[in-house]
Protein backbone atom coordinates (compact mmCIF):
# COMPACT_ATOMS: atom_id res chain seq x y z
CA UNK A 1 0.00 0.00 0.00
CA UNK A 2 1.18 3.54 -0.86
CA UNK A 3 -0.33 6.24 1.57
CA UNK A 4 0.66 9.66 1.15
CA UNK A 5 -0.55 13.11 2.01
CA UNK A 6 -2.45 12.63 -1.40
CA UNK A 7 -3.89 9.86 -1.75
CA UNK A 8 -4.24 6.01 -0.85
CA UNK A 9 -3.30 2.83 -3.43
CA UNK A 10 -4.52 -1.00 -2.34
CA UNK A 11 -3.77 -3.58 -4.40
CA UNK A 12 -5.78 -6.87 -3.26
CA UNK A 13 -5.45 -10.35 -4.86
CA UNK A 14 -8.39 -12.40 -5.28
CA UNK A 15 -9.31 -14.84 -2.64
CA UNK A 16 -11.04 -17.18 -4.92
CA UNK A 17 -8.84 -19.74 -6.74
CA UNK A 18 -10.52 -19.93 -9.49
CA UNK A 19 -10.64 -15.97 -10.39
CA UNK A 20 -6.79 -15.47 -9.92
CA UNK A 21 -5.86 -17.95 -12.27
CA UNK A 22 -7.28 -14.98 -14.63
CA UNK A 23 -7.16 -11.72 -12.70
CA UNK A 24 -3.96 -10.54 -11.15
CA UNK A 25 -5.13 -8.52 -8.60
CA UNK A 26 -7.65 -5.54 -8.03
CA UNK A 27 -6.48 -1.87 -6.88
CA UNK A 28 -8.36 0.90 -5.21
CA UNK A 29 -7.08 4.23 -5.58
CA UNK A 30 -8.62 6.91 -3.72
CA UNK A 31 -8.14 10.55 -2.35
CA UNK A 32 -10.60 13.06 -1.26
CA UNK A 33 -8.68 15.91 -0.99
CA UNK A 34 -10.59 19.10 -2.96
CA UNK A 35 -6.99 20.44 -4.25
CA UNK A 36 -5.44 17.20 -5.54
CA UNK A 37 -4.01 17.26 -8.78
CA UNK A 38 -1.40 14.88 -9.97
CA UNK A 39 -0.47 13.46 -13.63
CA UNK A 40 0.86 9.97 -14.38
CA UNK A 41 2.24 7.92 -16.76
CA UNK A 42 2.15 4.38 -17.09
CA UNK A 43 3.46 1.93 -19.89
CA UNK A 44 2.76 -1.13 -22.53
CA UNK A 45 1.66 -4.23 -20.24
CA UNK A 46 0.45 -7.53 -21.23
CA UNK A 47 -2.06 -7.42 -17.98
CA UNK A 48 -4.54 -4.63 -19.08
CA UNK A 49 -7.02 -3.26 -16.52
CA UNK A 50 -10.69 -2.40 -16.55
CA UNK A 51 -10.52 0.48 -15.02
CA UNK A 52 -13.87 2.17 -13.11
CA UNK A 53 -14.22 5.47 -11.51
CA UNK A 54 -17.40 6.62 -9.24
CA UNK A 55 -18.57 9.75 -9.95
CA UNK A 56 -16.17 11.20 -12.37
CA UNK A 57 -16.11 13.23 -16.06
CA UNK A 58 -13.35 11.72 -17.76
CA UNK A 59 -12.39 12.80 -20.92
CA UNK A 60 -10.63 10.06 -22.53
CA UNK A 61 -7.90 11.06 -25.84
CA UNK A 62 -5.99 8.34 -27.63
CA UNK A 63 -2.95 8.82 -25.31
CA UNK A 64 -4.30 10.45 -22.32
CA UNK A 65 -7.08 10.88 -20.01
CA UNK A 66 -8.22 13.45 -17.23
CA UNK A 67 -10.65 12.97 -14.84
CA UNK A 68 -12.60 15.89 -12.36
CA UNK A 69 -15.30 15.20 -10.09
CA UNK A 70 -18.91 15.32 -11.74
CA UNK A 71 -22.09 15.75 -9.78
CA UNK A 72 -23.70 12.73 -12.13
CA UNK A 73 -24.29 9.98 -9.66
CA UNK A 74 -22.61 7.37 -11.88
CA UNK A 75 -19.87 5.27 -12.35
CA UNK A 76 -17.70 4.93 -15.60
CA UNK A 77 -15.37 1.72 -16.89
CA UNK A 78 -12.79 2.12 -19.13
CA UNK A 79 -10.69 -0.70 -20.86
CA UNK A 80 -7.43 -0.24 -22.02
CA UNK A 81 -5.08 -2.30 -24.59
CA UNK A 82 -1.60 -0.53 -24.03
CA UNK A 83 0.77 -2.37 -26.40
CA UNK A 84 3.09 0.71 -28.27
CA UNK A 85 2.91 3.69 -26.21
CA UNK A 86 2.94 5.87 -23.07
CA UNK A 87 -0.56 6.85 -21.27
CA UNK A 88 -0.61 9.94 -19.63
CA UNK A 89 -3.82 10.09 -16.39
CA UNK A 90 -4.07 13.75 -15.07
CA UNK A 91 -6.82 13.42 -12.18
CA UNK A 92 -7.83 16.84 -10.45
CA UNK A 93 -9.86 16.77 -7.49
CA UNK A 94 -11.17 14.36 -5.12
CA UNK A 95 -11.70 10.76 -7.09
CA UNK A 96 -12.37 6.72 -6.20
CA UNK A 97 -11.30 4.34 -8.54
CA UNK A 98 -11.29 0.70 -9.07
CA UNK A 99 -8.60 -1.67 -11.41
CA UNK A 100 -9.24 -5.08 -12.66
CA UNK A 101 -6.01 -5.86 -13.85
CA UNK A 102 -6.07 -9.25 -15.85
CA UNK A 103 -3.76 -11.68 -16.85
CA UNK A 104 -2.87 -12.51 -20.37
CA UNK A 105 -6.43 -13.38 -21.71
CA UNK A 106 -7.57 -13.08 -18.78
CA UNK A 107 -11.27 -11.06 -19.68
CA UNK A 108 -11.68 -13.55 -22.33
CA UNK A 109 -12.73 -15.74 -19.72
CA UNK A 110 -15.68 -13.57 -18.73
CA UNK A 111 -17.09 -12.34 -22.12
CA UNK A 112 -19.42 -14.92 -24.24
CA UNK A 113 -18.16 -13.00 -27.35
CA UNK A 114 -14.43 -12.10 -29.04
CA UNK A 115 -12.92 -9.20 -27.75
CA UNK A 116 -13.03 -7.51 -30.75
CA UNK A 117 -16.75 -7.20 -31.20
CA UNK A 118 -17.16 -5.74 -27.47
CA UNK A 119 -13.78 -3.54 -27.69
CA UNK A 120 -12.24 -2.52 -31.24
CA UNK A 121 -10.50 0.04 -30.21
CA UNK A 122 -7.56 0.16 -27.99
CA UNK A 123 -8.67 2.26 -25.65
CA UNK A 124 -12.24 2.95 -24.85
CA UNK A 125 -15.57 3.39 -22.45
CA UNK A 126 -16.41 -0.39 -21.56
CA UNK A 127 -20.15 -1.43 -20.77
CA UNK A 128 -20.55 -4.84 -21.99
CA UNK A 129 -21.12 -6.09 -18.06
CA UNK A 130 -23.96 -3.33 -18.34
CA UNK A 131 -25.97 -2.04 -15.28
CA UNK A 132 -25.14 -5.30 -12.76
CA UNK A 133 -21.00 -4.21 -13.01
CA UNK A 134 -22.64 -0.83 -12.20
CA UNK A 135 -24.34 -1.71 -9.07
CA UNK A 136 -21.68 -4.20 -8.19
CA UNK A 137 -18.77 -1.19 -8.58
CA UNK A 138 -21.01 1.28 -6.27
CA UNK A 139 -20.92 -1.47 -3.60
CA UNK A 140 -17.50 -2.11 -3.98
CA UNK A 141 -17.27 1.69 -3.55
CA UNK A 142 -19.35 1.81 -0.33
CA UNK A 143 -17.22 -1.28 1.24
CA UNK A 144 -14.68 -0.04 3.98
CA UNK A 145 -12.65 -3.26 4.10
CA UNK A 146 -10.91 -4.60 1.49
CA UNK A 147 -11.06 -8.22 1.74
CA UNK A 148 -15.44 -7.73 1.62
CA UNK A 149 -14.71 -5.06 -1.79
CA UNK A 150 -12.33 -8.52 -3.30
CA UNK A 151 -15.16 -11.28 -1.95
CA UNK A 152 -17.89 -9.05 -4.01
CA UNK A 153 -15.75 -8.85 -7.24
CA UNK A 154 -14.91 -12.48 -6.79
CA UNK A 155 -18.65 -13.47 -6.66
CA UNK A 156 -18.84 -11.48 -9.84
CA UNK A 157 -16.42 -12.62 -11.97
CA UNK A 158 -17.06 -16.35 -10.43
CA UNK A 159 -20.86 -15.98 -12.13
CA UNK A 160 -20.02 -14.37 -15.46
CA UNK A 161 -17.07 -17.01 -16.37
CA UNK A 162 -17.36 -18.74 -19.24
CA UNK A 163 -15.47 -21.36 -21.40
CA UNK A 164 -12.36 -19.82 -23.29
CA UNK A 165 -11.37 -23.14 -25.88
CA UNK A 166 -8.77 -21.73 -27.59
CA UNK A 167 -5.17 -23.65 -26.99
CA UNK A 168 -3.18 -22.03 -29.95
CA UNK A 169 -3.47 -19.39 -28.60
CA UNK A 170 -3.13 -19.92 -24.72
CA UNK A 171 -0.22 -21.93 -26.38
CA UNK A 172 0.92 -18.95 -28.52
CA UNK A 173 0.68 -16.54 -25.65
CA UNK A 174 2.12 -18.48 -23.21
CA UNK A 175 5.37 -19.76 -25.83
CA UNK A 176 5.76 -15.46 -25.85
CA UNK A 177 5.80 -14.30 -22.37
CA UNK A 178 8.16 -17.37 -21.54
CA UNK A 179 10.71 -16.02 -24.24
CA UNK A 180 10.72 -12.74 -23.21
CA UNK A 181 9.12 -11.98 -26.71
CA UNK A 182 12.14 -13.19 -28.32
CA UNK A 183 10.17 -16.01 -30.19
CA UNK A 184 10.08 -15.01 -34.30
CA UNK A 185 6.56 -15.32 -35.42
CA UNK A 186 8.01 -18.45 -38.07
CA UNK A 187 9.60 -19.87 -35.14
CA UNK A 188 5.86 -19.41 -33.34
CA UNK A 189 3.89 -20.51 -35.98
CA UNK A 190 6.28 -24.08 -37.01
CA UNK A 191 6.18 -24.57 -32.53
CA UNK A 192 2.87 -24.61 -32.97
CA UNK A 193 1.95 -26.42 -36.21
CA UNK A 194 -0.11 -23.95 -37.06
CA UNK A 195 -0.07 -21.27 -39.84
CA UNK A 196 0.64 -17.22 -39.87
CA UNK A 197 -2.60 -16.53 -41.55
CA UNK A 198 -4.42 -18.66 -38.67
CA UNK A 199 -2.23 -17.06 -35.73
CA UNK A 200 -3.18 -13.47 -36.86
CA UNK A 201 -6.49 -14.21 -36.87
CA UNK A 202 -6.88 -15.75 -33.66
CA UNK A 203 -4.32 -12.39 -31.98
CA UNK A 204 -6.96 -10.41 -33.60
CA UNK A 205 -10.12 -11.43 -32.74
CA UNK A 206 -9.15 -12.16 -29.39
CA UNK A 207 -6.37 -10.34 -28.40
CA UNK A 208 -6.90 -6.87 -30.50
CA UNK A 209 -3.63 -7.03 -31.36
CA UNK A 210 -1.18 -8.83 -34.16
CA UNK A 211 1.22 -11.42 -32.83
CA UNK A 212 4.01 -9.01 -33.55
CA UNK A 213 2.36 -6.40 -31.68
CA UNK A 214 2.25 -8.49 -28.92
CA UNK A 215 5.72 -9.98 -29.15
CA UNK A 216 7.17 -6.53 -28.99
CA UNK A 217 4.75 -5.62 -26.42
CA UNK A 218 6.15 -8.51 -24.40
CA UNK A 219 10.06 -7.75 -24.97
CA UNK A 220 9.49 -4.23 -23.72
CA UNK A 221 7.77 -4.80 -20.62
CA UNK A 222 9.70 -8.34 -19.21
CA UNK A 223 12.54 -5.29 -19.36
CA UNK A 224 10.61 -3.03 -17.78
CA UNK A 225 9.94 -4.88 -15.21
CA UNK A 226 13.05 -6.59 -14.56
CA UNK A 227 15.24 -3.13 -14.26
CA UNK A 228 12.88 -1.80 -12.03
CA UNK A 229 12.60 -5.29 -9.60
CA UNK A 230 17.01 -5.24 -10.00
CA UNK A 231 17.55 -1.72 -10.59
CA UNK A 232 19.90 -1.92 -7.54
CA UNK A 233 22.16 -5.01 -8.87
CA UNK A 234 21.89 -4.42 -12.87
CA UNK A 235 22.82 -1.85 -15.66
CA UNK A 236 21.59 -1.48 -19.15
CA UNK A 237 23.46 -4.66 -20.98
CA UNK A 238 22.20 -7.38 -18.11
CA UNK A 239 18.66 -5.93 -19.03
CA UNK A 240 19.40 -6.42 -22.73
CA UNK A 241 20.84 -9.78 -22.43
CA UNK A 242 18.13 -11.12 -19.91
CA UNK A 243 14.78 -9.82 -22.32
CA UNK A 244 16.63 -11.24 -25.48
CA UNK A 245 17.40 -7.87 -27.37
CA UNK A 246 19.96 -8.43 -29.75
CA UNK A 247 22.52 -5.63 -27.85
CA UNK A 248 22.35 -2.50 -25.36
CA UNK A 249 21.81 -0.61 -28.66
CA UNK A 250 18.58 -2.70 -30.00
CA UNK A 251 17.01 -2.42 -26.58
CA UNK A 252 17.59 1.53 -26.31
CA UNK A 253 15.70 1.68 -29.56
CA UNK A 254 13.07 -0.08 -29.14
CA UNK A 255 12.41 1.85 -25.63
CA UNK A 256 12.41 5.37 -27.01
CA UNK A 257 10.51 4.79 -29.76
CA UNK A 258 7.61 4.03 -26.50
CA UNK A 259 8.88 6.30 -23.62
CA UNK A 260 10.10 8.62 -25.70
CA UNK A 261 13.52 8.73 -23.06
CA UNK A 262 16.28 6.83 -22.57
CA UNK A 263 16.36 3.22 -19.95
CA UNK A 264 18.69 5.06 -17.88
CA UNK A 265 16.68 8.37 -18.18
CA UNK A 266 13.09 7.67 -17.08
CA UNK A 267 13.94 4.32 -15.36
CA UNK A 268 15.08 6.07 -12.33
CA UNK A 269 11.83 8.12 -11.91
CA UNK A 270 9.38 5.08 -12.04
CA UNK A 271 7.82 4.46 -9.06
CA UNK A 272 6.18 1.05 -8.03
CA UNK A 273 2.47 1.61 -6.13
CA UNK A 274 0.98 -0.94 -4.39
CA UNK A 275 2.60 -4.20 -3.87
CA UNK A 276 2.27 -5.48 -7.42
CA UNK A 277 3.80 -4.86 -10.96
CA UNK A 278 2.39 -1.49 -11.25
CA UNK A 279 5.17 0.71 -12.23
CA UNK A 280 4.14 4.49 -12.80
CA UNK A 281 5.97 7.67 -13.64
CA UNK A 282 4.50 10.61 -11.67
CA UNK A 283 5.63 13.94 -12.82
CA UNK A 284 5.00 15.54 -9.30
Amino acid sequence: MKNTSKDIFITAKPLSKKISKFISYYYFHQTKDENYQRSFTFYPHYKHALTVYKNSTVDLKENSSTVYPSKEQSVKSLYAINNDRNIKVNIQGPFQKLGIVFNPLGINHFIAVPLQNIHPNKTGFFTYFGEEFELLSKQVFEEVQIDKKVTLLDEFFEERYVDFNQSILKKAIEKIINSNGAIQVATLSEALNVNRRTLLRLFRKHTNMSVEEYRKMVMFRQAFNYFNENKEDTNLTDVALFSMYYDQAHYIKHFKSITKETPSTLLQKISKIGGKDTYWYFED
